[in-house]
């Protein structure tokens, strides 16, 4: 009986925090009204703008010839509603803009635009196309498209 305990709290502490935070709501709906949609691990090949939102805020790596490994955070993921034109044969159902920020991402801009290898420990590594996005106000943020 006491291994049943042990292992019931066990399955309950393994349990992510927002199973606990049930409310009166209908199944399926939080309390703020929207339903819950399931997002799955983002991997390079394949992401949506959903499967990329949780890493907003989070540094990636962009590895340069000229200067080593830069540091860029993720600030804006976009993807339009729909693509009729779109080849069917494509891997991705939509494409999706990545916004990258941060002090080394002005040291990105003054490179040319052109393809570096991107990683994120959980995303893992992509040889990318980066562009450079200048500011109205000054200075530059760095645009990865995902086709």
């Amino acid at each position: 009986m006491v291994l049943a305990a042990k292992a019931a709290l066990t399955g309950a502490l393994a349990l992510p925090v927002p199973a606990f935070a049930r409310s009166n709501a209908e199944p399926g709906v939080p309390a703020t009204g929207a339903a819950i949609a399931p997002v799955a691990p983002a991997r390079w090949e394949t992401a949506t703008a959903d499967e990329l939102r949780p890493y907003l805020g989070q540094r990636f790596r962009v590895s340069t010839r000229t200067h080593g490994s830069l540091a860029l955070r993720l600030v804006d993921v976009a993807s339009p509603d729909r693509d009729p034109a779109r080849p069917g044969l494509l891997k991705r159902r939509l494409s999706v803009s990545a916004i990258f920020d941060g002090p080394d991402a002005q040291v990105l801009a003054g490179l040319e635009d052109g393809i570096h290898r991107l990683s994120h420990p959980r995303i893992g590594q992509i040889d990318a196309f980066l562009k450079t996005l200048p500011r109205r106000s000054g200075g530059s943020m760095i645009e990865l498209v995902l086709n």
